[in-house]
């Protein structure tokens, strides 16, 4: 597999644009065919100026990342510096135009402050390279430097000021605004999904446990109650009913065990496969010895499901039961699952007196939202003639 290519730093494209920009200043000294010569004498002192400054701009680039303001103004002085040190006789175009080539470095340098700096810094960073161009003009008069064009004197031409240090400032300061602010946004919904995800997490885990302990609560009650009305007449039904309660009792703290322990060490602890439409068997063995007759009838071509469908139809089911023992005072129920061509359809109907579901806890609040993380439909209501039903619809692909 290609590794692909690395990206150039920011330092690293600042290093180009200033190499192109001495090069540039310097090109009629290059001697390279094709090139106009614009030799002048100079001092030896400032041949020593220019290669300090070029050396000084180019080791500058290499401080944009960990500290570009002080960089930003090494650029700026070194640029000035060579433009005076090759004097406008030596340049290759007007000291101005020159001078706003360095400064597209300074930009660069400007644009990461923008970036990565509070806002205080950006008008710090912001003044020496809009005072650059006055600045070399106010040197030049005084080093006696008036380019050949010049009338009276060296001045700084507003439009000139404005095309080779405003606009380009301006330019690079509004782009890199604009990134910046497309980083925090991007920041923003990160943290956002994060929060969400922590919140769903919250939820699934409050309906795991309520699903779990109630259902495990409501048969040990309902047993617990029948124990107690036959222990004088039947010892031997009461015995069983503490026999059923210990074995659910038991069964409840292992889960809970196992759910706290992955909460705490996720990555030690044990956990056994998530429950689905298989272990129906022991629901409705549960609710039987709790004394509510259940009778389970699956219907359609039976088959493996995607695990959250499984779950949530488990998870459904099981609340219905819970519900009907501990709510509906109900003898007989009927659990239908049918599996359909696209769908899988679930009906938990009872013969007690289920209230109306508006006024009751949270646990078919929790099977909604379990319906509606797998795009399902639900319904729960009083039947006709007596009793409750649920009713739940779950898509299932083909």
């Amino acid at each position: 597999m290609p590794v692909p290519p690395r990206r150039l730093p920011p330092g690293g494209w600042v290093a180009l644009l200033w190499s192109i920009a001495v090069f540039w200043a310097l090109r009629g000294y290059s001697g390279l065919p094709g090139l106009p010569s614009v030799l002048s004498p100079r001092p030896i002192w400032c041949w020593a100026v220019v290669a300090a400054a070029a050396a000084t701009g180019l080791g500058a680039s290499t401080q944009v990342r960990r500290r570009p303001l002080t960089a930003l103004y090494l650029l700026v002085v070194c640029a000035i510096a060579v433009v005076l040190a090759v004097g406008p006789q030596g340049l290759a175009a007007h000291p101005d135009q020159m001078l706003g080539l360095f400064l597209l470095a300074a930009d660069l340098v400007l644009a990461r402050i923008v970036m990565t700096r509070q806002p205080r810094a950006w008008s710090a960073a912001l003044l020496p390279v809009l005072a650059a161009l006055p600045v070399a003009a106010l040197l030049r008069v005084v080093f006696r430097q008036p380019f050949p064009s010049d009338d009276v004197g060296v001045t700084i031409d507003e439009t000139v000021w404005l095309a080779y240090a405003v606009l380009p400032a301006m330019v690079a300061g509004l782009l890199s605004y604009s990134v910046r602010q497309g980083r925090e946004y991007a920041r923003r919904l990160r943290e956002q999904a994060a929060e969400q995800a922590v919140v769903a997490e919250r939820l699934r885990i409050s309906r795991e446990l309520h699903d779990h302990v109630a259902h495990s609560v409501g048969v040990i009650a309902l047993q617990a109650g029948a124990a107690a009305r036959v222990m004088e007449s039947q010892p031997e039904r009461a015995r069983e009913a503490m026999r059923a309660i210990e074995a659910t009792s038991r069964d409840t703290l292992a889960g809970l065990r196992r759910m706290l322990g992955s909460l705490r060490h996720a990555e030690q602890a044990p956990l056994r496969p998530a429950p689905g439409l298989a272990d129906l068997d022991q629901l409705v063995a549960a609710a039987t010895a709790a004394g509510v007759a259940v009778d389970l009838t699956v219907s359609g071509e039976q088959r493996t499901l995607a695990a959250d469908v499984e779950l949530s139809a488990y998870r459904i089911i099981q609340e219905s039961l819970t519900n009907v023992l501990r709510h509906a005072d109900a003898e007989t129920c009927r659990i239908s699952v049918d599996y359909g061509p696209g769908e899988l359809a679930i009906e938990v109907a009872d013969d007690g007196c289920g209230g109306d579901p508006a006024t009751g806890g949270f646990g078919l609040t929790g099977l909604r939202e379990r319906v509606a993380l797998v795009n399902g439909t639900i319904t729960a209501g009083t039947r006709r003639g007596g009793g409750f039903r649920v009713a739940a619809r779950l898509p299932v692909a083909t």
